[in-house]
């Protein structure tokens, strides 16, 4: 009984996740990089692209092809924020070797990706200037207003960036006291490097 118990489980979370728009993901969680100031309705956030590029190497050239923000790439991470929250977002290049930049976009399936992106493409003029990217260890800060309810991306403006990989999902919500991540670790391989605590 248990053993069948346990095998319509799986394949109950098998169905689920071969779903399009099912994520199965872990519990929120504030991470080290993100602080709330639910007072001021304010949250800072640190994103560094490329932050675990150097252990990537150390393990044997793991996922060098992909490129990341705090560790997290193609959509296996979610930040979440209140709605009409103040967003400061500090954007650091911690690449080694490419230019990155940092914009909050709208949705893309995989499909309708556009090679690059532009200032016109982002989402209440949140961009890193220039759009194609700020050199090896070069720092920005983004501000801006959470304003509308829904879902959207924190993408790299650089050319194939995108199509590559290189976005998150940003999500602004009604019901939140204060900003979280949530981990989708079916997107998350066990043997990658983890991502930024």
């Amino acid at each position: 009984m248990a053993m069948e118990r346990f095998t319509r489980l799986v394949l109950l979370a098998s169905a689920l996740e071969s779903l399009p728009g099912i994520v199965l993901a872990g519990e929120p969680f504030v991470p080290s990089w993100i602080k709330n100031d639910p007072t001021a309705k304010t949250v800072a956030i640190e994103i560094v692209a490329d932050w675990n590029q150097v252990e990537r190497f150390r393990r044997g050239n793991i996922r060098t092809d992909i490129i990341d923000f705090n560790g997290y790439w193609g959509g296996n991470l979610t930040i979440i924020v209140p709605a009409a929250w103040t967003v400061q977002l500090e954007f650091i290049n911690g690449s080694s070797s490419f230019r990155h930049s940092l914009m909050v976009t709208r949705v893309y399936a995989q499909s309708e990706m556009p090679v690059k992106l532009t200032a016109e493409d982002a989402i209440w003029g949140a961009y890193t200037d220039p759009p194609e990217g700020i050199k090896l260890n070069e720092r920005r800060q983004l501000n801006f207003v959470a304003k509308d309810v829904g879902n959207y991306f924190l993408a790299c403006a650089r050319q194939t960036h995108l199509m590559d990989g290189h976005w998150i999902y940003f999500e602004v919500r009604d019901d939140l006291k204060q900003a979280v991540a949530i981990v989708d670790e079916s997107k998350f391989p066990q043997e990658q490097p983890p991502g930024r605590p």
